[in-house]
């Protein structure tokens, strides 16, 4: 600072002796020292999601001061000039790169460091689980990264499945992969892609064959035996469509393997007949000719003879046949009713009368006609 002195002297002459005075003033200029500035940042470290700091300036009042950010993701939310001490507030965006961060924001020389944490990568696959045919083929796992500096990797965990391009990658991108095809039973993987484990299904594959394809038995039945072929690990049920085809052995199995069965005999009357047995949509068949013919006893006997007093009554006898066989009761003469079903199928009973002989009429006879059975009926005179 310069101080100058000022002198006045003023010097008046009159008629008579005048005395002589005098006076001094001081003026203050800027300074030309810097003014020293101070500035903190409140928090200065932040986690990836970002968030909202203060700027603390320190200086005296008479200080101009400009602040400014070295990077767009600090953001200044007031004036970025001011004088003297001031606070500013200040904003962080998320970082979703998957490294840490640093940037300055400067005040006059000085620069108030600000950090922040990496992202983590987060990866969205899709499909996140996948099915093939028995077939096999091509298929595609897409990935998407919530940075394009995030780095992930593909690979298989089960022999059939086959990472063919996309083994690493960053940011979004695709894997392809191929799954082979099977004659075995249904299968399941896992691909492990950008940490993510993608469960893969794929259907059966397995095929039968039987051999042979069908088989005839004799009426009176018997055994029988069918080859089952197919892969090793697929399992198989054998089913019987019938009754009279009981499955022995091999009602179910894995990989190749025998069934064997039994046929019942065809009954009395029972036409030819066919079955089969079924191993998983394969179908073994099985043909039987006819049962015996039918035929009929009366009473135990394929025909009888019954006497009767010239009063009539009734009377019955029993049938006796296959289960199959149907018949019917023909009587010969109409002074012989049947009372019961003059029809049945199988054993049954056939009831009857006789209606009294008129006297003057002589002995008399009649029969009852069961198939080729005859029930023979003889009445008396009075």
């Amino acid at each position: 600072m310069y101080r100058f002195l000022l002198l006045s002297t003023l010097c008046l002459t009159a008629t008579w002796a005048v005395a002589c005075g005098s006076s001094t003033q001081s003026v203050t200029s800027p300074s030309t020292s810097k003014c020293t500035v101070t500035a903190t940042a409140t928090p200065a470290s932040f986690s990836a999601t970002g968030g909202t700091g203060t700027l603390n300036i320190s200086t005296t009042r008479e200080c101009q001061w400009t602040a400014t950010a070295t990077t767009s993701w600090i953001q200044l939310s007031d004036s970025s000039i001011g004088q003297g001490e001031a606070s500013r507030s200040f904003t962080v965006t998320a970082n979703t790169d998957p490294a840490a961060r640093q940037a300055a924001i400067n005040v006059g020389d000085q620069k108030v460091a600000v950090a922040q944490e990496a992202a983590p990568c987060v990866f969205t696959v899709s499909p996140d689980r996948d099915s093939v045919g028995s077939g096999g083929g091509q298929r595609t796992i897409t990935v998407t990264a919530s940075s394009p500096k995030c780095a992930w990797t593909a690979r298989s965990d089960s022999d059939w499945l086959v990472v063919t391009d996309g083994t690493e990658g960053t940011g979004n991108g695709q894997v392809r992969y191929e799954a082979r095809a099977t004659s075995g039973p249904a299968r399941s993987g896992n691909l492990m892609i950008a940490g993510r484990q993608i469960a893969v299904v794929q259907g059966s594959g397995c095929n039968y064959t039987l051999d042979p394809a069908s088989q005839d038995v004799a009426q009176g039945g018997g055994p029988g035996r069918l080859a089952v072929n197919t892969s090793p690990g697929c399992s198989w049920t054998a089913v019987s469509n019938a009754p009279w085809v009981t499955v022995t052995t091999g009602a179910s199995g894995t990989g190749t393997g025998a069934v064997t069965f039994n046929a019942a005999a065809n009954d009395m009357g029972v036409p030819a007949r066919t079955a089969a047995i079924t191993v998983n949509g394969q179908t073994f068949r099985i043909t039987q000719p006819a049962g015996p013919k039918c035929t009929y006893t009366l009473n135990g006997l394929t025909g009888t003879i019954q006497g009767f007093p010239a009063a009539g009554g009734p009377w019955n006898f029993t049938v006796t046949t296959g289960a199959a066989c149907a018949w019917t009761a023909v009587p010969s003469a109409a002074w012989i009713t049947i009372t019961s079903s003059p029809t049945g199928t199988g054993n049954g009973r056939v009831t009857f009368s006789v209606s009294p002989n008129p006297p003057g009429n002589p002995e008399r006879a009649g029969t009852i006609t069961v198939g080729l059975s005859i029930f023979t009926i003889i009445q008396g005179i009075i």
